[in-house]
């Protein structure tokens, strides 16, 4: 897993997937990565992988400087749009370091 920061203030995760590995060689092989951003005008978000709503599928979670958290849902051909975490309250989740 790589954090990049890209030139216009976005941050980026670079995940790297395992691929298949060849069974002639016998050694791991990795799919090609893919970037996942983090939003626009985030400071220094805090990206962790964790199951959100229990599928068994590890989504990926940001938290950032301001306090707010966001996660993407995995899925079979890889994350859904990120979206704010919401609490048992339906309101965003937010944690305020102020």
């Amino acid at each position: 897993m790589k954090l990049h920061v890209a030139a216009a203030g976005i941050a980026a995760l670079l995940l790297v997937v395992p691929g298949r590995a060849d069974e002639t060689e016998r050694e791991l092989q990795f799919a090609a990565p893919k970037r996942i951003s983090a939003g626009e005008g985030r400071l220094y978000p805090s990206p962790v992988f964790h199951d959100v709503d229990g599928d068994q599928r590890l989504d990926l979670v940001v938290a950032d400087l301001f306090g707010r958290v966001t996660f993407a849902k995995r899925t079979e051909t890889g994350f859904a749009a990120e979206q704010p975490l919401k609490g048992k309250d339906g309101k965003p989740l937010k944690f305020s370091n102020w």
